[in-house]
């Protein structure tokens, strides 16, 4: 899609602010029906488009989409290329700069850039390897942020030829809106099916991780509950379509 962002931005660009928000709304729907568990956590991203908004909202909606259109959010999260589009944390750059400064002094929330989170990951690889589990190989951070520590490594398999599929990612963070950020960007990265994201305190809750895991299984279980009644709802909608073309021709 990254060859074609110009003229897909310059479309986004031209819809109308109610048409903007009925399209983020429908873009959180698609990837639920593929990553529950991931968008259930990235939910506080998105929860302003279930709610009526005024006209000086909506304004708002249509300023800073075209404002992030034309400064090339496509480019960064729009190519079919992983490598490419895990260039960046775009999420870490957007929730940083989107809460005031007093508010990420007294959380100690900064902007990481990628190239200090690369040379952090080089630096940190013996202490950042993937554990052995029953399930597999996992990447554990407990204070994941935003994830930008994750994608720096996933960078580095994909240079080695390895893919991050093939490994586990839990990505644990106190913050929801940081925690958000991560389950976003575990999509845009394509960190695999395995990527977990669970957002509490891991001091506090020791079970954090158990969490994350129990309430995944559980959101999967619900989506794919909802596609078999979907499902049965089409199947006797046209079986009752086919009915009343039959008694009709009779």
């Amino acid at each position: 899609m990254a060859e074609h962002a110009a003229s897909l931005a310059s479309y986004i660009a031209a819809q109308p602010s109610r048409v903007l928000v009925r399209g983020f709304a429908d873009c959180f729907a698609s990837h639920w029906n593929l990553r529950p568990d991931l968008m259930d956590v990235a939910w506080p991203l998105f929860a302003w488009t279930e709610e009526e908004l005024n006209a000086t909202q909506l304004d708002g909606v249509q300023a800073v989409t075209r404002a992030a259109l034309r400064h090339g959010v496509l480019h960064h999260t729009g190519d079919v290329d992983h490598f490419a589009r895990s260039r960046i944390d775009l999420m870490s750059w957007v929730i940083t700069n989107l809460r005031h400064h007093q508010s990420r002094r007294s959380m100690g929330e900064y902007h990481t850039p990628p190239d200090i989170s690369d040379l952090m990951a080089a630096m940190l690889q013996a202490d950042i390897s993937a554990v052995a589990t029953p399930q597999g190989e996992w990447f554990i951070e407990p204070t994941a942020g935003t994830g930008g520590l994750f994608r720096s490594t996933a960078q580095s398999l994909r240079r080695e030829g390895r893919s991050p599929a093939e490994y586990g990612w839990m990505m644990l963070e106190l913050d929801q809106l940081s925690a958000a950020g991560a389950a976003v960007n575990a999509i845009v990265w394509d960190l695999g099916p395995r990527a977990v994201v669970g957002s509490g305190d891991v001091l506090a809750r020791a079970d954090l991780e158990q969490d994350a895991f129990a309430r995944r299984r559980e959101l999967f279980g619900h989506r794919d509950w909802l596609s078999e009644l979907t499902g049965f709802a089409l199947a006797t909608h046209t079986a009752d379509q086919l009915l009343r073309e039959l008694t009709t021709r009779r």
